[in-house]
């Protein structure tokens, strides 16, 4: 039901041939409006926007988003993330990703049309291509660990980057909502 009324909120056919409600539409809009959160810019053009629907970025319990996809990560090397595991349900549109397990050097290209359990730090991705042009989820991640390196890994040298080493001259965030962030 959730994904039904996210998905006719944003203007996004049903794939179910129930009739969407304007006043679900209504409510739904201005949940999201109510929410804090940043959009990431990259080349002035909008990357990602992370809504906190549960959490503030500080990771030190568990923590909900919905994520709107702008642009895929065709400036960025495959990177990992600061969690155990994290889980994004696609609410609409869908994306294309490439994965690298750094354990076996095994490469994969993924289409997510529904769920992606993401796991390990020592697996990388990037986001190679929306279809629809953009895509929404929700994402669901556990407390950060506590001794993480978030980063980037260098195909060329086969070895982890940390995030601090990579200049980020191009991208620039803004933060919008009362919520006070921490990531």
């Amino acid at each position: 039901m959730t994904q039904l009324l996210l998905r006719s909120a944003l203007g996004k056919p049903s794939t179910t041939n129930r009739a969407s409600s304007p006043a679900k539409k209504s409510i739904l809009k201005w949940l999201l409006r109510k929410t804090s959160g940043k959009t990431i810019f990259v080349y002035d053009q909008p990357y990602l926007t992370r809504y906190y629907l549960i959490g503030n970025g500080s990771g030190k319990s568990f923590e909900v988003y919905v994520h709107q996809m702008h642009k895929v990560d065709e400036f960025r090397w495959l990177h990992n993330h600061p969690w155990r595991w994290f889980l994004s349900i696609v609410l609409a549109g869908s994306y294309w990703q490439e994965t690298l397990d750094c354990r076996n050097g095994r490469h994969q290209r993924e289409h997510i049309r529904r769920v992606n359990l993401f796991r390990r730090s020592d697996r990388y991705h990037a986001i190679r291509e929306l279809p629809s042009g953009s895509a929404w989820t929700l994402v669901v991640v556990p407390p950060k660990r506590q001794a993480y390196e978030w980063g980037y890994w260098d195909t060329q040298n086969s070895c982890h980057i940390a995030d601090e080493t990579i200049g980020h001259e191009s991208a620039r965030t803004e933060v919008f909502g009362k919520k006070v962030l921490e990531d």
